[in-house]
C-alpha cells in the first residue's frame, strides 16, 4: 500500500501530539509512516512545504458561517480557529511559520477580511480586523501551548493565567473596535 499525503499529515499530527514541533523531523516522520525519508519528498518538496500543508490541514475545518451577521461570524471563526489550534500541541507555531513563509494555501486572514468587508467595514479596516484576530489567536495560543509544555516538562509550575478569559476579552475589544469603524449609514450585507 502506498503512502498518501494524508497519511503523512496524520503522522505529523501524531508526532506533535506525542512529542513537539522540535521532534517533527522528516526522518522521524518517515519512520512513523514506514517509508524511507526520500519517499516523503515525492509528496513535499521540503520540510517547510510539508509544514505548510500541515497548517492547511489543521485549518481545514475553520469555516465562515454565512448564516450569521458579519461580527458574529468573525467571533465564531475566531473561536473555531482557537479550538482547532488547541487540539494539536505546537500547531499555532506551525500555522505561524506557514503564514510567515507564504507557503500556506489557506488564506484564512483573507477570508476573515472579506467577511468583515461584507459587513460594511472599509477595506483597510477589514484587513486590520482580520490581522488582529489572526495575531491574537495564534500569538495567545503559542503562549498557552508553550506554557503547557513547560508545565508538562516540570520547567515551571502551574500558570495563574486564564487563557480562555484573555481570549474572550481581547476578542470582544477587537470586535467592538470593528463595529465602531463601520460607517453608521452602511447596512450590513445579508448572507
Amino acid at each position: 500500500m502506498s503512502t498518501t499525503r494524508g497519511d503523512i499529515l496524520d503522522a505529523a499530527r501524531g508526532i506533535l501530539a506525542q512529542h513537539s514541533l522540535a521532534d517533527l523531523t522528516m526522518r522521524r516522520l518517515a519512520t512513523e509512516v514506514g517509508v524511507r525519508p526520500n519517499a516523503l519528498y515525492w509528496h513535499f518538496a521540503d520540510k517547510q512545504t510539508m509544514l505548510a500543508a500541515l497548517s492547511d490541514d489543521l485549518l481545514a475545518d475553520v469555516h465562515d458561517d454565512d448564516t450569521l451577521d458579519w461580527d458574529d461570524a468573525l467571533a465564531a471563526a475566531a473561536q473555531n480557529l482557537r479550538t482547532a489550534l488547541l487540539a494539536v500541541p505546537d500547531s499555532a507555531e506551525v500555522v505561524s511559520s506557514a503564514w510567515a513563509s507564504g507557503l500556506a494555501t489557506d488564506d484564512l486572514a483573507g477570508r476573515l477580511a472579506d467577511r468583515a468587508a461584507g459587513g460594511g467595514l472599509p477595506e483597510t479596516a477589514a484587513r486590520g480586523v482580520a490581522t488582529a484576530l489572526c495575531q491574537l489567536i495564534v500569538g495567545l495560543t503559542i503562549e498557552e501551548q508553550t506554557r503547557a509544555q513547560m508545565e508538562r516538562l516540570g520547567a515551571t509550575g502551574p500558570s495563574q493565567r486564564d487563557f480562555d478569559d484573555e481570549f474572550a476579552q481581547a476578542l470582544a475589544v477587537i470586535l467592538a473596535g470593528a463595529r465602531a469603524v463601520r460607517p453608521v449609514d452602511t447596512p450590513a450585507a445579508t448572507p
